[in-house]
């Protein structure tokens, strides 16, 4: 066979059923080769970007690997964005570059020419800092054992993108068919197991406080059916990061709520007022922790389970501790830990943070101005729609918006949180659906993040596909304007001043989708969301803001709209976090002015 069927069995062997592509003549040859293979199809986007949100998408919802392929030069440049959301996030992923002829690339001349082949784009040196492994292959030989390499290198440890650059002579090489086995993955060295129940085992006895917080590696590493019956049994209180939230229903007993900048009140009280936090899977970005990580659970010790040790060397010590461990052997850790031992003091408590604010957030906005709130949108959404249903978030305040307040069963609810891109949820549901066909897939967008990718509105009709695509509509980049409110005395320069968006009617209707102007709750129905591909603008006010919201310099506690001081004192009953002001300071230094 040729390099190039070679490529395309080898990707059917991994179980992979689609590549996204968007043709080019220096992947020619592979895209022909990956159209005649019998148990593959070519998804055509209208641009690379989206071909790398699509199978950013894939592993998130079957656990199968996504594969891209592009062409040299701006085919290769366009995959990046997308290869660095499936970085962030640790999602496998395969991207296959063409390159141009060996005999034709600037190597030949032994100077340092910007180019020498049309469209010859290093693009290996371009995504080495945001993959896993890239690697320009030189011959057929090489490419055979690449190709494995990589699948080796995208599944195991910290996950991650790669990415194989192929020449076209290579793409036409002669090459035996044989195939080695997939490699398969690593078991957990038991001295670390023990390492890890040693030191939360020891953390637990001397908490009365504890908490434990459930990151996106959970999910990754398969064990979330393991955790959630363990936390059930043992009672322990758990709050969740946005990657962690899918991965449970959130009825669940321990389930306190999601934390962060934009976090639910109650669980970052809860959170900040523990003395021991076990963290599972998550990195504490600072959109967790915040922009001060001084101020993350000050009283607190916190172990961290990560399958990736840079990230726990980044802590540096003092209060956090940390255990190198692939999640996929947690189960056999809290097979060996005690249950925690909890006073009533601390269970009544959380208690009364869940009840008190799980399912509070409201929009003032929407008050004030008699408008729609986003809030009320999404909750009512989480209760129509499917409850296995595939929920993509995009970006901005629309998906703080779904973070806050949807409600998971059986759903499948994620976005590319650690890149976070405009345009990703519509590419995304992409692969979604393809992968799972009979499920029920949302793509939820603001206005502006639907415009950036709102070409592949034509994929979805050209391959009809029944997503419901939301545009959580306020006519501009709403949470950049809140941040000007904050920060830059409410000049609202490139965030309303200087953007606009389209009728999404008229836009609807070129690109052949059904179409629904949703002006009140009752509008959004089970009905809305079983009418094929749909485009839904839910029109909101131009002022609507997110709230709960974390400002500068404030521990994660301490979220605008600011708390009277009894309330206040209320959730940090057990720990003390000084304020710069109280909401009767603000209000009465705004009286004065």
């Amino acid at each position: 066979m040729t390099g190039s069927e070679y490529i395309a069995e080898f990707i059917a062997r991994m179980g992979s059923k689609h590549v996204y592509t968007l043709t080019g003549g220096a992947c020619a040859f592979m895209i022909d080769a990956i159209g005649r293979h019998p148990d593959l199809e070519v998804i055509c986007v209208q641009n690379e970007q989206a071909a790398a949100m699509a199978a950013d998408a894939i592993w998130r919802v079957d656990r199968r690997i996504g594969v891209t392929m592009a062409t040299s030069g701006p085919g290769a440049t366009n995959l990046i964005t997308g290869i660095a959301c499936s970085f962030f996030d640790s999602i496998p992923s395969l991207h296959i570059t063409g390159q141009v002829n060996q005999r034709e690339s600037s190597a030949v001349h032994g100077a340092q020419v910007r180019q020498s082949g049309f469209q010859e784009t290093k693009i290996v040196d371009m995504v080495r800092p945001i993959t896993k492994h890239a690697v320009l292959v030189r011959s057929v030989e090489e490419l055979k054992t690449e190709l494995t390499r990589a699948y080796e290198i995208a599944t195991s440890g910290r996950m991650g993108p790669v990415l194989i650059d192929v020449p076209m002579d290579v793409q036409q090489a002669e090459i035996d068919g044989d195939f080695a086995p997939l490699p398969e993955t690593a078991p957990v060295d038991p001295a670390v197991v023990a390492q890890a129940v040693t030191a939360i085992s020891g953390l637990l006895d001397r908490a009365e406080r504890p908490v434990f917080l459930w990151g996106g590696g959970v999910a990754m590493a398969g064990v979330q059916e393991s955790l959630s019956e363990w936390l059930s049994v043992t009672g322990m209180p758990f709050v969740a990061s946005w990657a962690g939230i899918s991965a449970f229903p959130h009825s669940h007993p321990g389930f306190v709520g999601q934390i962060g900048v934009y976090g639910n009140r109650g669980a970052n009280f809860v959170l900040q007022n523990a003395d021991a936090v076990i963290v599972l899977g998550s990195r504490l970005d600072n959109r967790q922790r915040s922009g001060n990580a001084a101020n993350f659970a000050i009283e607190a010790m916190v172990h961290v389970l990560d399958v990736d040790g840079e990230e726990i060397k980044k802590y540096g010590g003092g209060r956090y501790s940390g255990t190198v461990l692939d999640l996929k052997a947690l189960p056999e850790v809290l097979s060996k830990l005690a249950g925690p031992r909890l006073s009533n003091t601390w269970t009544s408590y959380i208690d009364e943070m869940k009840q008190t604010y799980r399912g509070s957030e409201t929009s003032s906005t929407a008050r004030r101005l008699n408008s729609l709130s986003p809030y009320d949108v999404v909750r009512c959404m989480s209760e129509v729609i499917d409850r296995d249903a595939i929920v993509i978030g995009d970006t901005g305040a629309a998906v703080c918006w779904l973070h806050q307040s949807f409600t998971v069963d059986k759903h499948t609810l994620f976005t590319a949180g650690g890149n976070s891109p405009m345009g990703y949820a519509l590419c995304a549901a992409i692969g979604a659906k393809l992968s799972s066909p009979d499920r029920q897939v949302i793509s939820y967008n603001g206005d502006g993040g639907l415009q950036v990718n709102i070409q592949e509105l034509q994929t979805i009709k050209h391959l009809n596909l029944d997503v419901a695509v939301v545009v959580m509509n306020n006519g501009s980049y709403g949470i950049i304007k809140q941040f000007q409110d904050s920060y830059l005395g409410s000049r609202y320069t490139a965030s309303s001043e200087g953007y606009s968006t389209p009728d999404f009617g008229a836009v609807a209707k070129a690109y052949g989708l059904d179409y629904c102007r949703v002006e009140s709750i009752d509008q959004i129905t089970p009905d809305l969301f079983k009418r094929g591909a749909i485009l839904i603008d839910v029109v909101l006010s131009e002022e609507t803001l997110i709230e709960p919201k974390l400002e500068m310099g404030r521990p994660i506690n301490d979220q605008y709209p600011y708390l009277r001081k009894a309330e206040y004192e209320r959730g940090n009953r057990f720990v003390e976090y000084p304020r710069s002001h109280t909401l009767e300071a603000l209000v009465a230094s705004q009286n004065r002015q």
